[in-house]
């Protein structure tokens, strides 16, 4: 139950025949500082619209703006109702969220450290917002002498109204706050309605519609529209009522087509009564069509004992998860299909996730060429429209199977039976805004609500998930070997010191470019990593020294060869590359630490006859890359794929026997407690992309640490190995999953004021659990400066604290942030929370 609420009971549900209905609403316009579930009094005409989960126009705030906001809840005793602002307008037909997720929102905002209407915003797609409108115009009557009479009112109303003449009418709220310089003129505005001097109106819109198709029946019975075109003697009359014959409808468009009718005859037709029009949705979804039907899935036997093991699991009636442990290439996706299947069958539905947009393409098909129509996509990718209609198309029970990106664990379906999270160690699973949830820990408690199965996926789990299988949480179900008994690939540690000093100035070492010749000869593909986009990462010129800097963030530009310009990856600033140092006139500029583009570069001059494909955030930018691009490698058409760890996760593709990881060291050394094992992963996925039918695989691991234990374990494919050396540092230094972190980051754009505002928080922590909350023991740690300390012009430093996710540090956390957010000494500067982050 919501515990922000003030006095009175809350309780979920549909309308109510009472009189004086209140209800509790969550306020777009509230900051966390002041966010609660606020009291409005329903009006008796709208009462019979009020349903829990839809969505209101509320006033708000002492200039009473109109604000946007969504009945959580129905409040059945509240002090002074009379003096409760009404509802202004009841904005949903039929209710966006149901009871599940209205909790989930709760349970989010409690351990999430923000709004009801940020968790809101993160469940509902984009295209199910709206745009307002708000318009004033002056009341019918108001002629000349009235409006003169009312531009003489007092000094803040003849302001006012002296913007509305006869010629100019009508203004919307936007240009009379802005006329006024922001002042608060709602409350005088409403007042001047109510007077009956101006006539409020509020015209909002949907920011995507509904897609609609004109359609055309017969408006009377065929053997009288027979007769009636006959007599007209008009063979293309008499062909659309041939057409439509047989009481059907048809598209005005295919109609038009199929008997060369044009639009002013159907136009006649309609007018005179022989044919009707109406409208009909259309739902924009991404085109299978030509995806064909699949066989069953055969399984392995090992693939069979998991499988077995997770439907004991799936019937039990309860909620539960399990672990599904196989090393790259073994089929965790024919499980996946069988388990799916299962569910269909039950009459339930199940969420697929995966982290990438990348993996979509491939895991889509396959599963259409199972589930058909049954299907749902749901990913940022797809247009606003194809993600809206997705979502009523879930919501309609209409598909059952979803599968999509992290927001997709919020689909609404109905009936839900299993929950997927494919490669659940990615941290694209985690969100950097808010609300800043993990995917994981919302389809935990979905699973939950709905007595469900979880199934976290992987071939190198997060260690929070081993972590908590190894404390018997859930079970694990391995899977050892590859699907048709493929071995997995041999690896060349390829050690990149001294090469220098020996001629090899690229980025591909003797190693590597060997092996990359005999798969050009033997007509075989190559997937070569390096997670680093751009041309490089440093462009400087050699005679001064001048480097390209972003005056906005701490960092300096990647050159990008692609424009000719020095971009910056965190805001986007750039400038134009010339040739010419700007600083001392010198053309001799050098590069340093290459991206995707100079090595695809380096790959056209040594191979000039290999077709080469790059797969980055440059490349996928534009609708349909992704798919586009992988179609056209798994169709063998390249022969080289280079790309990001967009290519290290999820691909399957036969032809394919050499991976080469380009500067494996990269991520190994970053200030953050998961670096070794984002590392580790990374090159454990990629090294799997090889080999997966019949032909050996081979994989070269280029790195200028060749001895490092995370380096030997990848190439081992030893994941248990990594992880009991991983757990035994974390809990030496008590990272999570051995501790809890929380971090409280701070951002403005004046450094001292930020760091000032963050010692008053630490005093404020530290004295709060020598007193009030004495029975919290944990050390703050900082001010200490974020990865990056400059971004977009705010610097950013946080605190540190380890200690037990629990309802007192979550009551102490909340209590000092909405402290913070009120002192004045900190305007400027804002604040949020974030538990075990991904990165620092």
């Amino acid at each position: 139950m919501p515990t922000s609420c003030s006095t009175g009971c809350l309780r979920y549900g549909g309308a109510t025949e009472m009189e004086g209905l209140i209800g509790a609403v969550a306020v777009d316009a509230a900051t966390y500082a002041i966010d609660k579930l606020y009291d409005y009094r329903i009006p008796a005409e709208l009462a019979g619209q009020a349903r829990v989960g839809c969505r209101v126009l509320v006033p708000f705030g002492r200039g009473n703006l109109r604000s946007e906001g969504i009945l959580l809840a129905f409040r059945e005793a509240v002090a002074q109702p009379d003096k409760l602002k009404p509802v202004c307008e009841i904005l949903d037909e039929t209710p966006v969220l149901d009871t599940e997720m209205i909790r989930l929102a709760v349970y989010m905002r409690e351990r999430l450290y923000c709004t009801f209407f940020d968790c809101v915003r993160a469940m509902l797609p984009a295209g199910l917002w709206f745009r307002r409108n708000e318009t004033y115009t002056l009341a019918p009557g108001v002629d000349a002498a009235a409006l003169a009479a009312l531009h003489a009112r007092s000094e803040e109303e003849g302001r006012l109204l002296s913007l509305f003449t006869l010629e100019q009418p009508a203004h919307t709220l936007a240009e009379l706050s802005e006329a006024l310089r922001g002042r608060a003129v709602v409350s005088q505005l409403d007042a001047l309605c109510a007077e009956g001097v101006l006539v409020y109106r509020s015209n909002i819109m949907q920011k995507t519609l509904d897609k609609t198709e004109r359609m055309v029946t017969l408006a009377i019975e065929p053997e009288e529209a027979q007769q009636r075109v006959a007599r007209g003697r008009s063979p293309v009359r008499a062909d659309v009522v041939s057409c439509l014959s047989d009481g059907g409808a048809m598209g005005w468009k295919e109609l038009c087509y199929m008997t060369g009718a044009t639009d002013s005859v159907l136009r006649t037709m309609v007018k005179n009564g022989i044919l009707e029009v109406f409208r009909e949705e259309r739902l924009r979804a991404p085109d299978f069509s030509e995806v064909p039907p699949a066989p069953p899935a055969v399984l392995s036997k090992e693939q069979q004992g998991a499988y077995e093991g997770l439907r004991a699991l799936l019937t039990q009636d309860q909620a539960s998860a399990a672990l599904l442990f196989g090393v790259t290439g073994s089929g965790k996706t024919q499980v996946y299909i069988k388990l799916i299947a299962d569910v269909l069958e039950r009459g339930q539905s199940a969420i697929v996730l995966v982290p990438e947009i990348g993996l979509t393409p491939q895991l889509i098909r396959t599963f259409v060429s199972h589930f058909g129509g049954e299907v749902a996509v749901l990913h940022s990718a797809l247009s606003a429209g194809e993600r809206y209609d997705g979502w009523k198309k879930i919501r309609a029970g209409t598909a059952r199977v979803v599968v999509g990106t992290r927001s997709a664990v919020f689909a609404p379906v109905q009936s839900l039976g299993l929950l997927i999270l494919d490669e659940e160690q990615d941290g694209a699973y985690k969100s950097e805004q808010s609300p800043r949830y993990h995917a994981r820990d919302i389809a935990k408690f979905r699973a939950a609500h709905n007595r469900a199965l979880l199934v976290l996926g992987s071939a190198t789990p997060s260690v929070e998930s081993f972590w908590g299988a190894k404390q018997g949480k859930y079970p694990v179900f391995r899977l050892t070997e590859r699907y048709l008994g493929t071995a997995l690939p041999r690896v060349f540690i390829a050690d990149m010191r001294g090469l220098m000093r020996q001629g090899y100035s690229g980025s591909i070492g003797p190693v590597l470019g060997a092996e990359i010749e005999k798969n050009l000869e033997n007509q075989q593909q190559t997937i070569l990593f390096l997670n680093r986009r751009g041309n490089s990462r440093v462009i400087g010129c050699s005679m001064c020294g001048w480097v390209p800097e972003c005056p906005s963030c701490s960092t300096t530009l990647t050159y990008h060869s692609a424009s000719g310009r020095a971009m910056c990856h965190y805001c986007g600033y750039s400038i134009k590359i010339t040739g010419i140092c700007p600083e001392c006139g010198s053309r001799h500029l050098h590069t340093e630490t290459p991206g995707t583009q100079k090595v695809e570069e380096e790959l056209h001059t040594r191979y000039p006859s290999a077709r080469v494909l790059r797969m980055d955030a440059d490349t996928t930018a534009t609708r349909g890359a992704h798919e586009k691009l992988l179609s056209t490698f798994g169709a063998g058409r390249a022969d080289i794929l280079l790309g990001t760890q967009m290519v290290t996760k999820g691909l399957d593709f036969e032809r394919v026997t050499l991976v080469g990881v380009l500067d494996a060291d990269q991520s190994l050394y970053a200030q953050d407690y998961r670096a070794r094992e984002r590392t580790f992963s990374l090159i454990t996925q990629v090294v799997g992309r090889a080999g997966r039918r019949f032909a050996e695989g081979r994989a070269v691991i280029q790195t200028f640490s060749p001895e490092h234990p995370v380096i030997l374990a990848a190439a081992r494919q030893d994941y248990e190995g990594f992880y009991e050396m991983e757990i035994e540092q974390r809990g030496a230094l008590l990272d999570p999953p051995v501790a809890q972190l929380l971090v409280l980051t701070a951002a403005g754009e004046v450094e001292q004021q930020v760091l000032a505002a963050l010692l008053r928080l630490k005093a404020r922590l530290e004295g709060l659990m020598e007193g009030q909350f004495r029975d919290m023991k944990c050390a703050v740690l900082g001010p200490a400066a974020a990865t990056v300390v400059r971004v977009s012009g705010r610097f950013r430093y946080h605190l540190s604290m380890r200690c037990p996710d629990h309802k007192r540090r979550r009551e102490l956390i909340s209590g000092v942030m909405r402290e913070f957010s009120r002192d004045k000494q900190n305007r400027g500067v804002s604040l949020f929370a974030d538990q075990n982050p991904d990165s620092l």
